[in-house]
């Protein structure tokens, strides 16, 4: 039983080495929407989102690589404020290739 096991175990071994995996991270970038003219600092954005200075700062730059969904949905609703609608999700997200 565990020869099979170990046969079947290196077989899918080998077929996972030839697969190309390719992974593209999506990063949260607010910096479209939080522009100089807006006038926003972080300490404002971090009383106003109860959101971490780091997460803030980090989003704003475009950088921001994983976060919790009660934090992207606020972020989201941050980026709304901004821009003045309802922004989506596709609007905040960009690949690290953009």
């Amino acid at each position: 039983m565990l020869v099979h096991q170990y046969a079947a175990d290196r077989n899918m071994l080998e077929k996972s080495r030839r697969i190309p995996i390719h992974r593209m991270v999506k990063y949260i970038d607010l910096s479209k929407f939080w522009t100089e003219e807006k006038d926003l600092s972080i300490e404002t954005a971090h009383e106003k989102t109860g959101l971490n200075r780091r997460t803030l700062s980090s989003a704003k730059k475009g950088l921001l690589d994983r976060c919790q969904i009660d934090t992207l949905f606020k972020l989201k609703d941050l980026a709304s404020d901004l821009a003045g609608r309802e922004v989506s999700f596709d609007e905040i997200f960009k690949d690290d290739q953009a």
